[in-house]
């Protein structure tokens, strides 16, 4: 009983602000409203034919009466819902001691990813073994050339000096035989001197030879002499220096004996090589002599050619 009439009491003092609400909410609709007609805008006027229409809102006294019981009219007092009960305490749950963070997995290695990291060190080492070996094989052919050409430079030099000493021992043979010249000139002018002097008593010559016609020379003889000269000079010659096809016509000195004391190339093409090659035919063994001292010439006319059918 005590607990409904303090319930009571409690409910009318929650009502009183919702119902003091209300009434403000529907006083602040009279008062818009009664703004809202002296607000409004004049009529406007537009010209037409006739004559002019005033028109006005006009709100009767029963109208506002209506209006104001309908605001003061109470509404319906709410009803609150019943309070509700309080929770009961329930003991707080200890708080639970942090989980260890799981172990990250190691990522399984991808055997793609190593067979194509292998087969690319492959490829690079197989590379670079190529490559070295073409730069052992470029510095292989260089030092080659390079002795190749040290061989061919040290063989044009031993060629020089070779040519050289050749022409110091023609040199030197053609003024040894300068000298013999000399020395035979002055013993042959010395004969002569000899044979200049008068003799007491003369004695008579005796003709050998066939007489008449050719001044006692035996012509076979002669030619037999030239023949024996021309086999005895084409024995001597080497005729891998002289050209072929090519005539060499050449005059030597001799004395008595059949040795050459001088020669000279009257026409003859040849090169430095060809003449010195029928220098030393004629100059390595001396001429034939003692069977034909009858018909002995100091100076003689060779000529030399190869072969000797294509030179007749």
């Amino acid at each position: 009983m005590h607990a409904e009439a303090l319930q009571r009491p409690r409910e009318t003092e929650d009502l009183a602000p919702a119902v003091t609400m209300a009434l403000a909410l529907h006083v602040g609709l009279l008062v818009v409203l009664l703004l809202a007609g002296w607000l409004e805008a004049p009529p406007r006027r537009v010209s037409v034919a006739g004559p002019v229409v005033e028109a006005a809102l006009v709100i009767s006294a029963a109208d506002l009466a209506r209006a104001e019981r309908a605001a003061e009219a109470p509404r319906p007092q709410e009803v609150s819902p019943p309070p509700q009960p309080r929770p009961e305490p329930r003991p707080q749950d200890a708080p639970a001691p942090p989980q260890p963070a799981p172990q990250e997995q190691l990522p399984v290695p991808d055997t793609r990813e190593q067979e194509a990291a292998a087969r690319l060190a492959l490829e690079q080492e197989q590379a670079r073994a190529r490559e070295e070996q073409e730069e052992r094989r470029r510095q292989e052919q260089a030092d080659l050339t390079e002795r190749q050409k040290q061989e061919e430079a040290e063989r044009r030099q031993r060629l020089r000096e070779q040519q050289l000493a050749q022409l110091q021992e023609i040199r030197r043979q053609r003024e040894e035989a300068a000298r013999r010249a000399r020395l035979e000139e002055q013993r042959l002018q010395q004969l002569a001197d000899r044979e200049a002097e008068p003799s007491p008593s003369p004695a008579p010559t005796t003709r050998t030879g066939p007489a008449g016609g050719n001044e006692g020379t035996d012509t076979d003889l002669l030619a037999r002499y030239a023949l024996a000269m021309h086999q005895t000079a084409q024995a001597n010659w080497n005729r891998v220096l002289a050209p072929e096809r090519v005539r060499c016509e050449v005059r030597f000195t001799q004395i008595p004996g059949g040795e050459v004391i001088n020669v000279e190339f009257m026409r003859c093409p040849y090169d430095a090589q060809g003449r010195e090659s029928v220098e030393r035919a004629l100059r390595r063994s001396p001429m034939p002599y003692e069977e034909f001292k009858s018909v002995f010439q100091r100076q003689v006319t060779l000529t030399f050619c190869y072969p000797e059918e294509a030179c007749r």
